[in-house]
Formats: C-alpha cells, structure tokens, sequence
C-alpha cells in the first residue's frame, strides 16, 4: 500500500524539549505499538460478504475469500492472497514511527485511498485513509495517556 495515509500527532517537537532524554521518548513506544495495532485491527476486517461471494451470484461467477474465483461449472482459480492476514507493522524512527502495510499485489486496489477500484468501494472496502480518519482519536488517546504519564512523573 502507499504510504499516503497517516495519523500525526502535532506537539511532538514540543513534547521532546519537555522530556529529559531519550529514554523518556522511548516510553511512547508501547502506546504507539497500540495504536498501530489498532488500526491494523480495522483495515483489516472486510466488509459483509455480497452476492459477489456466494455461488448463487447470476453471473455464475464467484469470489471465495480466501480461495479466489470459482465458476458454477467447477472451474476455480486459487488467486487470493489473504488480503486481511497480511496486513503488518514495521517500525521506524527506533520504535516511534509505525508503518502499517501490506504486500497483497491486490491490494491498492481494495484499500488504498489513491488507487481503491469503484467496486470495492461500492462494496464496502474501507481505505487507508478513512480508517487513519475515523480511528485518531483512539490512537491519540493511547498516546496522550502516555504522555501525561510521563509528564506527571516530571
């Protein structure tokens, strides 16, 4: 997937003139574990199934998630990728930058806010970027606990 669609936490300059030193940074590292977790935990649910995954699609065509393209006359083509597994978090920046992605060939086309196919869409297949929107106020409320944690003890 790009990396077009992020969550950044304004203040951040500011914060790190306030700790003492890096191991006080490194703190964070836990609350933004969660938070990167979190949206991972949103990405990757996919929509409800549609007729578009049930054999008794009229076109007499379906996708079985998980499996790929199957055919009323019993031809089946095995090209998912698992779209919703492979969804990952990197770090970067020692810890204090995540990077949450996947490596499915499909998959700008599913969720990516840039490239997402109008039939994904119409599906229901949540971007990037809207799950970035709808979830940052949680992950800010991971890390602002932190930091008032942190600053608290100061």
């Amino acid at each position: 997937m790009p990396e077009g669609a992020e969550i950044k936490i304004e203040g951040m300059d500011e914060l790190v003139k306030k700790l003492d030193n890096f191991d006080d940074l490194q703190k964070l590292r836990p609350a933004m574990m969660a938070g990167a977790l979190h949206i991972k935990g949103k990405i990757a649910k996919y929509p409800p199934s549609s007729i578009a995954n049930s054999p008794s699609n009229p076109t007499g065509r379906w996708y079985e998630r998980g499996f790929g393209t199957k055919t009323a006359t019993g031809r089946e083509y095995p090209t998912s990728e698992t779209l919703g597994r492979k969804w990952t978090v990197a770090n970067r920046d020692k810890g204090l930058t995540k990077v949450i992605g996947n490596n499915v060939s499909y998959g700008p086309y599913v969720q990516s806010a840039e490239k997402q196919a109008k039939i994904h869409e119409q599906r229901g297949w949540k971007t990037d970027q809207q799950v970035a929107d709808e979830e940052a106020d949680t992950v800010l409320k991971f890390v602002k606990k932190e930091v008032d944690k942190i600053l608290e003890g100061k």
